[in-house]
């Protein structure tokens, strides 16, 4: 396994710390599959499947190039499931990649629970603000909702999307978050184009938060 066999003591370590909610998942990037993988999410995912598209996205944009990790991004499980995952980048003693390791912990129920206490603290009643807008989500494809949310979103900054400071562009991210648009595909280069960016410091921004 090119030196990546060293890392299934710590992925199984993780896989029992961390418990069933966390699927653990070593990649060979020279092979293009998966090694070793604790608490698969996917009966059907196991070694010998690709690498997934999220992880060959990092790999082919270069991001390994800039960055030793990228955490706390938002993913879908093949069920449908909510996620939140973290991948490190493994590279040998030349900087090259030889290896990607995922983790990916189902956070459904701790969504659930947040908007249980979002209703406990502010209340079930809906409330009808002046001037907002509302969309009737079930007439918007899952690319028009996640452009309004964005375009919505900026409208509480003064300035052109290209023109916000750092901590304004951390507070955008941090709404578009609680929003759920980076859960939708396609919302980071959606929103890179808008504010004139890379998609690799929109990742930046996210693991800040």
């Amino acid at each position: 396994m090119s030196g990546l066999d060293s890392y299934i003591p710590m992925i199984q370590f993780f896989a029992r710390f961390l418990g069933t909610d966390a699927e653990v998942i070593l990649y060979d990037t020279n092979k293009d599959k998966v090694v070793y993988v604790e608490n698969s999410f996917n009966p059907e995912f196991g070694v010998g499947s690709p690498i997934p598209d999220m992880e060959k996205k990092f790999i082919n944009n270069g991001l390994y190039k800039e960055e030793e990790s990228v955490v706390n991004y938002r993913a879908f499980s093949s069920e449908r499931k909510k996620l939140r995952s973290a991948t490190h980048f493994i590279k040998n003693s030349r900087q090259e990649l030889i290896g990607v390791l995922t983790i990916n912990f189902k956070v459904d129920e701790l969504i659930e629970l947040r908007s249980l206490l979002n209703r406990l603290i502010s209340g079930s009643e809906p409330i009808q603000y002046k001037g907002e807008n509302f969309y009737e989500s079930f007439n918007l494809t899952f690319e028009d909702l996640m452009n309004n949310t964005i375009q919505e979103t900026l409208t509480n900054f003064n300035v052109s999307p290209e023109r916000l400071s750092h901590d304004e562009r951390m507070e955008l991210i941090r709404m578009l978050d609680e929003k759920g648009v980076f859960l939708m595909k396609g919302s980071i280069t959606e929103l890179a184009k808008i504010l004139h960016t890379s998609e690799t410091s929109i990742y930046r921004y996210i693991n800040k938060l």
